[in-house]
C-alpha cells in the first residue's frame, strides 16, 4: 500500500514537473510577429486582373526567415499557393508587396506565416468588393473627387474578355475586344486613386479600362508609375487627360508621349455649342476655360479646328483623350447633361472605331496538345536487328557449331548473342527518348519596327518527362499563365475550402517559379507567355499606294525564315510567297484585280490546295493534304487574333503575315532543363500609312467591315458567314472613319460567293429575295434602294452623328439543298477628304 502511494506521488510530481517544463518554455514565435493586411486598391479588386496585397510584419522575438503564403481556391478542386519568401531580424518591421491574380468570386483569402515548414500564423484577410470582368472599370486621378460626382452613374458597354474556348480568360492573356452587337450597359466601377495608390507596373494597371488625370500635380508619379501608365495605354485603354485651367498642373509630370495636344495658352469662352451638337442637350450659358493650341495629328471628338475641345489620339493600340478644359469645373460638374457627356466620350472608340466585332474562337488548346515526336524509334531497323539475330542464332550458329563438333557451346552463345542484341536495341530505343520535358508551342510574334520591339505571345503545351511535380522556372519580369482560370468564376463559394489541397504553388521572386503537383507522365499542361525582346529590321518598306494602284518591296532583313508570306491590304488578300533573311520582294499589285481576294477563307483556299472540297487535287497524298490543313490552321488562329488585337483606322494599314518554325529562347527551363520545344510561329508586322489632313481619299470595298446588328437572330459558321431557316431581317452598320468629310460612297449588294451557296444561282436571282433599304437620318426613314447604291449628294442624310451607314434587307427564306440559307454580306467604298 505505501509503495503504490509512492508511486502515485511520483506520477503526480512527474506531471507537475512536465506542465511546469512546458509553461516555462519560451513564447510560441507566432506570438512574437505581429501582421497587418491590406490589397487591391481600397480593398478592391477586379477578377481576370493582377491584385497587389501589402504585408506589414513586426517581429519582437528572435531572427525568423520563412514564407508567406497566400492560398486561393480556383475551383472546387485547384487551390494554387503563392509565395514570397521573408527574413526578418529580432525587433524589426518590415513591408512585403505581393501580386496575385485574381480569378474567382470569393472575397476571403487564406494568409499564411511558414517557417521550417512550420505554420506560425493562419489567418484570413477579405475584401470589401470584388468587380466582375464585364463591368467596366475607371481609375480616377484628381485632387477634386467631388467634381467627378457625375461620372460615378456612367453606364458603358460591358467589357468582356474570352478564354482561349470561348469562356473567360484572364485580360493578362487577352486582347482586348470590343462590345458584342447586343451592346449591353453596365455601371462603371470607379476606383480613387493618388500617388500612392497608382501602380507602378503594367500588370496592376489591368485593373483598369480607363484612367482619368484631371486637376492632380502628376510631377508626383514616379518615372515606374509613368513608364507603366504609357505600356498600360498602348496595350489597348483609354488614357482621359482634362487640361483647362489647371493644364500645367496636369501635364508637368506626365511624359511627352502622353501629352500629344501641343497646348501654347488658355482662354476663357462661352460654352460653345459643340457640346450641345456632341450630347444632344441644351447647354447651359456658362463660361469655360480652355486650353489652346495644336491638335496636328488627332481627332477632333468635340470641336472643330479653330477651337477643339476634346481630342482623340492614337498611342500604340491605344487611346488618349485630351480635355481642353477641366471635366471637374463647375460649368462642366454642374451641368445637367454632365453624365450624358461622359457616356458618349467614353464610348467614342467603341461606337465609331469597331468596324470589326467578332467571338474569339480560338482553338490554341486543340493545337498546343498535339504531340510531336520529331525522330521516332527506327522499327526498320529494329526488324532487321531481329531478323540478323535470327539468322545468326539458327542455322548459322548450328553450321558453324556442328562443323566444328562444339554443339554444346550453344548454351552459351545463344544467351551471350540474345544478350548483346537486346543491348543494341536498348541504346537504340534509349537514343530516341526524350531527355527532358517536351513543349509543344504556337507563338504570334509582332515585329514593331517603330519601336525595334518583338512582342512574342506564345500558347504552348508543356509535356511532363517524369511522374510527380512539374517545375517552371522563369523570369519574374515574364509574364507566365498557367491556365488554371476559372471558366465560372461568379459559380464559386466566398467562403474558403479548408479541404481543398494545394495543387499548385508560385514562388514570386527571382527567378520565378510555378510548380504543378501530381502531373503523370508526359501529362499536357497547357501555359501561356507573354515576351518582349529587342529587334532590328524593318519587313515592308517603300510602299506607294495611287488608289487602287500599290507597289513597293517586302525585305526580309530579320533572322527569320518567312514562309507562305502575304499581306492584307483594304481587305484584300495578296500572296508574296517564302523570302529568305536578306531577300526581298518587289510588289505590285491592282487592288480592283478579280484574282485579288477579299474573303480570308477563298484565300486560304487558294493558298493551300486540298484544304477545301472545291480545289483539293487530284494527285495530293493525305500526308500532303494533312500539312497544307495544319498551315491554314495557324494561319486561322493568327488572323483571328490580329482582327481583335490591331483592328485600327488611322489610315491605310499593310499587315505582314509569314509562318515559321524557328526556337525562340525564353529563358523558360522546365524540371530544371532546357525543354525539348517544337516551335510554330506566325511572325507579322503592320505598317500605318497615316492620312495627311486634306487628302483625298478612297476606301475601296472591303476596308470596312459591315458589322450585323441583330446578328443574335442568325446561325454563325465563321466570321462574316451567316446561315438561317426562315424569313429574315438583316440589319448592318458600317462605321467610317469620324475624321473624313465623306463626299461619296457606294453599298454594294451584289457579290455572292458561290462556295457558299453550293449552287449555280446568278446574283441576279439569288437578289430577287431581298429587298434592301438604307436609313435616311433626315426623315428617320428606311428608304428603298437597289443592290449597287451610289450617293453623291445630300450625304449628311444618310450618316447619323458616328459617322455610321446603316442598311437592312427584308429577305425571303429560300431553301437550298442543304436545308437552310446564307446570308450575302453588303460591301462599302468611300471616298472623301481628310479633316
Amino acid at each position: 500500500m505505501i509503495n503504490l502511494r509512492v508511486k502515485d506521488l511520483f506520477s503526480i510530481i512527474l506531471l507537475v514537473f512536465v506542465f511546469a517544463i512546458s509553461t516555462i518554455s519560451h513564447a510560441s514565435p507566432d506570438e512574437d510577429l505581429e501582421i497587418s493586411i491590406r490589397a487591391g486598391f481600397n480593398d478592391v479588386a477586379r477578377i481576370y486582373s493582377e491584385c497587389p496585397f501589402y504585408f506589414e510584419i513586426e517581429n519582437n522575438g528572435e531572427d525568423i526567415e520563412g514564407e508567406i503564403q497566400i492560398h486561393r481556391s480556383l475551383d472546387r478542386r485547384t487551390k494554387v499557393n503563392y509565395a514570397i519568401p521573408f527574413d526578418l531580424p529580432e525587433g524589426s518591421r518590415k513591408e512585403f508587396v505581393m501580386n496575385v491574380p485574381i480569378n474567382t468570386v470569393e472575397k476571403d483569402v487564406e494568409v499564411k506565416i511558414i517557417s521550417e515548414n512550420e505554420t506560425l500564423i493562419s489567418t484570413e484577410y477579405q475584401f470589401e468588393k470584388i468587380i466582375a470582368p464585364e463591368n467596366p472599370v475607371i481609375g480616377l486621378l484628381t485632387d477634386d473627387v467631388a467634381g467627378f460626382e457625375s461620372l460615378y452613374n456612367v453606364n458603358l458597354s460591358e467589357n468582356l474578355v474570352t478564354r482561349f474556348d470561348g469562356s473567360f480568360q484572364s485580360q493578362m492573356m487577352s486582347p482586348r475586344i470590343t462590345p458584342d452587337s447586343n451592346n449591353v450597359k453596365r455601371s462603371a466601377e470607379i476606383i480613387e486613386l493618388d500617388d500612392n495608390n497608382f501602380p507602378d507596373n503594367e500588370k496592376l494597371l489591368g485593373s483598369f479600362d480607363i484612367i482619368i488625370i484631371s486637376d492632380y500635380d502628376t510631377n508626383l508619379l514616379s518615372s515606374s508609375q509613368n513608364d507603366a501608365l504609357k505600356k498600360w495605354v498602348s496595350e489597348g485603354n483609354i488614357l482621359v487627360i482634362g487640361t483647362g485651367e489647371n493644364t500645367r498642373k496636369v501635364y508637368s509630370g506626365l511624359d511627352e508621349s502622353l501629352r500629344p495636344f501641343k497646348i501654347d495658352g488658355q482662354e476663357r469662352i462661352q460654352m460653345p455649342e459643340d457640346f450641345a451638337d456632341f450630347t444632344e442637350r441644351a447647354i447651359p450659358e456658362e463660361q469655360i476655360y480652355v486650353s489652346t493650341g495644336s491638335v496636328e495629328n488627332g481627332d477632333i471628338i468635340i470641336g472643330d479646328e479653330d477651337n477643339a475641345l476634346a481630342i482623340n489620339y492614337k498611342h500604340g493600340n491605344g487611346n488618349i483623350f485630351v480635355l481642353a478644359f477641366d471635366p471637374a469645373s463647375t460649368s462642366i460638374s454642374d451641368w445637367d447633361y454632365s453624365k450624358d457627356m461622359w457616356e458618349r466620350l467614353l464610348e467614342y472608340n467603341v461606337s465609331g472605331d469597331s468596324s470589326v466585332k467578332i467571338d474569339h474562337y480560338n482553338y490554341h488548346q486543340n493545337y498546343i496538345n498535339r504531340f510531336s515526336v520529331e525522330d521516332g524509334f527506327p522499327f526498320g531497323l529494329l526488324y532487321t536487328i531481329i531478323i540478323i539475330y535470327i539468322i545468326l542464332a539458327g542455322p548459322i550458329l548450328y553450321w558453324i557449331l556442328k562443323s566444328k563438333d562444339k554443339r554444346d557451346f550453344s548454351w552459351i552463345i545463344i544467351p551471350s548473342l540474345a544478350f548483346l542484341f537486346l543491348g543494341i536495341v536498348y541504346v537504340g530505343g534509349y537514343s530516341t527518348r526524350y531527355g527532358a520535358a517536351v513543349i509543344n508551342n504556337y507563338s504570334l510574334i509582332n515585329l514593331d519596327s517603330e519601336t525595334q520591339k518583338m512582342h512574342v505571345n506564345s500558347s504552348m503545351g508543356i509535356y511532363n518527362n517524369k511522374k510527380g511535380t512539374l517545375k517552371l522556372e522563369y523570369p519574374s519580369n515574364y509574364s507566365l499563365d498557367v491556365f488554371l482560370t476559372n471558366q465560372h468564376y461568379h459559380h464559386m463559394h466566398h467562403e474558403v475550402d479548408q479541404d481543398i489541397d494545394v495543387t499548385n504553388k508560385v514562388l514570386l521572386g527571382e527567378p520565378e517559379i510555378h510548380e504543378i503537383y501530381d502531373v503523370p507522365l508526359w501529362e499536357s499542361v497547357n501555359a501561356g507567355i507573354n515576351v518582349t525582346k529587342e529587334y532590328e529590321g524593318e519587313i515592308i518598306k517603300d510602299i506607294d499606294i495611287e488608289d487602287s494602284e500599290v507597289s513597293g518591296v517586302i525585305k526580309n532583313n530579320t533572322s527569320f525564315s518567312l514562309k507562305d508570306s502575304y499581306i492584307v491590304l483594304d481587305g484584300r488578300f495578296i500572296s508574296v510567297g517564302d523570302i529568305n533573311p536578306g531577300d526581298e520582294k518587289k510588289l505590285e499589285v491592282d487592288l480592283n484585280d478579280s484574282s485579288i481576294k477579299s474573303e480570308f477563307n477563298l484565300f486560304m483556299n487558294e493558298l493551300y490546295p486540298g484544304t477545301s472540297n472545291l480545289n483539293t487535287p487530284s494527285n495530293m497524298s493525305n500526308d500532303e493534304r494533312q500539312k497544307q490543313r495544319e498551315k491554314r490552321e495557324i494561319f486561322q488562329m493568327a488572323y483571328n487574333d490580329f482582327i481583335q488585337r490591331e483592328s485600327r483606322l488611322d489610315g491605310k494599314q499593310i499587315a505582314f503575315f509569314a509562318l515559321n518554325y524557328e526556337n525562340i529562347n525564353y529563358e523558360l527551363k522546365v524540371n530544371e532543363k532546357t525543354a525539348k520545344t517544337y516551335n510554330t510561329n506566325v511572325i507579322y508586322t503592320v505598317k500605318n500609312v497615316i492620312y495627311e489632313k486634306g487628302e483625298n481619299i478612297t476606301l475601296q470595298k472591303g476596308a470596312i467591315r459591315p458589322v450585323l446588328e441583330n446578328e443574335a437572330d442568325f446561325i454563325r459558321q465563321e466570321y462574316m458567314l451567316y446561315i438561317f431557316h426562315e424569313d429574315k431581317e438583316a440589319e448592318f452598320s458600317f462605321s467610317i472613319k469620324r475624321n473624313l468629310d465623306v463626299e461619296q460612297f457606294e453599298i454594294d449588294w451584289s457579290k455572292v460567293e458561290y462556295h457558299h451557296f453550293y449552287t449555280d444561282e446568278t446574283v441576279e436571282n439569288k437578289m430577287d429575295s431581298y429587298d434592301l433599304y438604307i436609313k435616311n437620318n433626315s426623315t428617320d426613314e428606311w428608304e428603298e434602294m437597289d443592290t449597287i447604291f451610289r450617293v453623291d449628294t445630300n450625304i449628311e442624310d444618310y450618316l447619323d452623328r458616328l459617322n455610321k451607314v446603316r442598311v437592312k434587307a427584308d429577305i425571303t427564306f429560300t431553301e437550298n439543298h442543304y436545308g437552310h440559307d446564307f446570308l450575302v454580306i453588303p460591301e462599302i467604298q468611300v471616298s472623301g477628304v481628310v479633316k
